[in-house]
This record gives C-alpha cells, sequence and structure tokens, in this order.
C-alpha cells in the first residue's frame, strides 16, 4: 500500500514537515528532500493575535474583573461549566459556545445564579459591569475574545475532539479541555508542559481551576509556559517562504 504513496513523495522538490518524528519518518523510507519547517499553524495564531479586534463591549464588561472563556462549548463541557460558574461567583465568565442557537443559550440561562447578558443583545444602555456572564451568540469573534480572559476552557473534548488550543494559548491562558484530546500535538504538547490540563468530570474540573484562581504565582507560571510555546514555534511560514521562492517575506 505505501509503494504509490513513496512513488509520490519522489516527486516533491521539496517536502516541508511539522517536527521531527514526520522527518525521521520520511527519512526512514528514502526521502532526502524533506525539511522540518514546523507548522504554520502557529504563525496564523500568533497574527490574530497580533490583528486581533478589540471589541469595546467584551472589554467592558471585562474591566476590573477575572475573566474565564469558555470556546467553543459543547453541551457536556457546559454541563460541567455551569457548576463552576455557581460555584465562583467573583469570577466572570465567557463563553462562546460551538452551537448560537438562541433557546439553547437561554436554557443555559435558566440555570445561572447571575445576571447573564448576550452579545448579540448589547446595547449602550446594558449594564455590562453588573453582568456575571457574558454568552457570545456570534461566530467570528472567539479568537479575539481570548486576550480578555485570565484561564480558559476549550470545548469539544467530550465529543468529537477538541477545537483549537493555540488561540486561547497565544494570550497566556492556561487550559483545560475534555479527555479527547490525543488527535493535536500541540494539546500533548501543552498538557506535557503543565500549561494544559484534560478533565473528565467536575470535580476535576474544580481541581484543576481553583489552585490557579487562588495562586497568582502558579497562574502565572503556566501562563508564561503557554505563551512561551506558542513563540517558541513560530516562523515555519518564513521557512517555507524562503525555500519555495528564494526570499524571506
Amino acid at each position: 500500500g505505501g509503494g504509490l504513496f513513496r512513488r509520490v513523495l519522489g516527486t516533491f522538490d521539496r517536502l516541508f514537515v511539522q517536527n521531527e518524528e514526520s522527518l525521521k519518518l520520511l527519512q526512514g523510507i528514502g526521502a532526502v528532500n524533506a525539511e522540518v519547517a514546523g507548522d504554520t499553524r502557529f504563525d496564523r495564531v500568533y497574527a490574530i493575535a497580533q490583528g486581533a479586534k478589540a471589541l469595546p463591549e467584551v472589554e467592558r464588561f471585562a474591566e476590573g474583573a477575572e475573566v474565564f472563556v469558555a470556546g467553543s462549548t459543547w453541551p457536556p463541557d457546559e454541563q460541567l461549566l455551569l457548576a463552576l460558574i455557581n460555584a465562583n461567583p467573583d469570577v466572570k465568565f465567557i463563553l462562546a459556545p460551538h452551537e448560537v442557537d438562541p433557546a439553547r443559550i437561554e436554557r443555559m440561562i435558566a440555570q445561572i445564579d447571575r445576571p447573564c447578558l448576550r452579545y448579540t443583545q448589547l446595547t449602550p444602555q446594558s449594564d455590562l459591569a453588573g453582568g456575571g456572564v457574558l454568552f457570545i451568540d456570534t461566530i467570528g469573534i472567539l479568537s479575539s475574545v481570548y486576550r480578555y480572559g485570565k484561564w480558559g476552557y476549550i470545548g469539544g473534548g467530550f465529543g468529537v475532539g477538541i477545537h483549537n488550543t493555540l488561540e486561547a494559548a497565544t494570550f497566556g491562558l492556561p487550559i483545560a479541555f475534555g479527555p479527547n484530546y490525543e488527535k493535536f500535538k500541540e494539546a500533548r504538547d501543552l498538557v506535557t508542559l503543565g500549561a494544559a490540563t484534560p478533565i473528565h468530570s467536575y470535580e476535576e474540573l474544580k481541581t484543576w481551576f481553583t489552585p490557579l484562581r487562588d495562586d497568582e504565582h502558579l497562574l502565572q507560571q503556566c501562563s508564561r509556559i503557554a505563551k512561551d510555546y506558542t513563540t517558541a514555534h513560530q516562523g515555519a511560514t518564513n521557512i517555507v517562504l524562503h525555500t519555495v521562492f528564494g526570499k524571506p517575506e
């Protein structure tokens, strides 16, 4: 089965791979034209972070508060998060559900003991400072919302697999997610480094969050690891462009 694949590999002038493991595999089947460039997604995320949209309403909501951002959440994630929200009245939460169905969001709001806001319904008159939970009920702004967070949660880990962890890590958020993260190298790396934690239950979510909430030093440490990890992996785009087109970007 691998014969055709090997022949195809021979037709490329240059193969760029994301890591040493891939390079060794290719060298093992005689591909001499390969090099590690890294993963261009790190550059894209860095660019997103640099160009993160200022979101004045979210900024006013977050101002002077400690904010927990949960992105791309699914019902099993939300069950745990709703419990965390009710157990932490001093922390503000921003929830960006994967499905922005209004009925679903209303059902969640009904289970929360604090004033909740919906992003699409905010007006200049909305009492943003008084809100405890902000639901991002629109798509396309999540990657910019992470900048307002101190801690993060990435949804999808109880189902098909977690969503993008790099968008949160690039802003230095320590993150938690459900158990299904193995497919994603950066998630595995962040877990190994201690900046991310897989959780299976509310008990584990609480055990992860409490020290990060109460120990500023620990938070700074995890935050630094997450940020450094995303920074250390930048540069793949330039390596590819330079080799292919013979010029730096």
